[in-house]
């Protein structure tokens, strides 16, 4: 007998197990791996018993942890799943007829320092790390940090949410960053992107609902970069110029800021480059779910014609509504 393939979610709320009460009324279960902000979930629920818009009605800010828990799923007996994280009520929806409530969490905490509050301060004499460390412990999480530790005379935050600061000069940096399970992930974009692929997906070949590329013009791109900065020997501002790798015609992006020495300006010029044309080959893809495919990892692609290659995911969207789909936004990787 053929046992059957299965995708259950798994929902863990305020430290207790409720996927038994919870799973007569679900009828769709989203995650969102996102980069560069808070991954998110979304819970779909039917309500015909009155249960979950009055005595079962979730509060803004409790927890779930969520998992998909996968069955039969590539192979017979096979058991996998996807840990989604830890999450914290950020919105609930009550509509009808017939009733129905809809549960969405993000992995941001709400406590002083999270989500919303502004703020301004500066760091001197300090490290990427260290002012990222404070920035995860203002917002209730822990770093998680894999990329180069710079060094910096002095940062200033000024009237910038803590996360919304701590994307800023990541990005400047050629970083991304992501709140996950508790974690403030930091990481080097360019390293990730040279790792080894997690799946080869081959269009004709496997089980894909849907596909969209897009790549722009070529002339789009830029092909230099200028940016100032300070030369101490010389005592005096001198301009350098960063040739794109690849591009060989396009506009010159010039740089509104100055960098404190060559091996800076050389770092921001490589980072802005990488900033302004890493979107210029995307794609989606929509297939049967896949708990191995989450942001940050990267696949190749072929028989996709001239949008065949590797790429990494920027984001992946797993949803469990009868089945179990993934949605993975892509972009070309980069060779600087």
């Amino acid at each position: 007998m053929t046992n059957t393939r299965r995708a259950i979610v798994v929902i863990s709320y305020n430290g207790k197990n409720i996927t038994a009460d919870l799973a007569p009324d679900l009828t769709s279960f989203q995650y969102n791996d996102n980069e560069g902000k808070s991954d998110e979930i979304q819970l779909d629920l039917q309500d015909r018993e009155k249960k979950w818009q009055d005595p079962w009605l979730p509060g803004k800010g409790d927890k779930i942890h969520a998992t998909i828990r996968l069955e039969n799923w590539r192979k017979e007996k096979e058991v996998s799943q996807l840990k989604c994280g830890t999450f914290y009520i950020d919105d609930v929806s009550f509509k009808g007829p017939p009733d129905k409530v809809s549960i969405k969490a993000v992995s941001t905490p709400f406590n002083e320092g999270g989500k919303d509050t502004e703020k301004t301060k500066a760091w001197e004499n300090t490290d990427l790390k260290t002012i990222l460390t404070d920035i995860a412990k203002s917002a209730g999480l822990k770093l998680f940090f894999d990329a180069p530790n710079h060094k910096y005379k002095r940062v200033e935050q000024s009237k910038k949410t803590d996360l919304a600061f701590a994307k800023e000069i990541t990005k400047k940096e050629g970083l991304s960053i992501k709140v996950t399970n508790d974690q403030l992930i930091v990481y080097d974009e360019l390293e990730y992107e040279k790792k080894s692929t997690v799946r080869t997906i081959t269009r004709g070949e496997d089980d894909i609902k849907s596909y969209d590329f897009k790549e722009t013009a070529a002339e789009e791109q830029y092909a230099k970069v200028e940016i100032s900065y300070s030369d101490a020997t010389k005592k005096k501002t001198i301009k350098y110029t960063y040739n794109v790798p690849g591009v060989k015609s396009g506009p010159t992006l010039k740089v509104n800021k100055k960098a404190k020495n060559l091996d800076e300006a050389k770092r921001w010029a490589q980072a802005e480059a990488r900033n302004k044309n890493k979107r210029s080959k995307t794609g989606k893809i929509t297939l049967l779910g896949d708990e191995r495919l989450v942001q940050g990892l990267t696949i190749e692609l072929k028989k996709f014609g001239a949008f065949s290659g590797k790429y990494i995911i920027e984001s992946a969207g797993h949803n469990v509504t009868g089945g179990y789909t993934t949605d993975i936004n892509l972009r070309g990787v980069l060779s600087y």
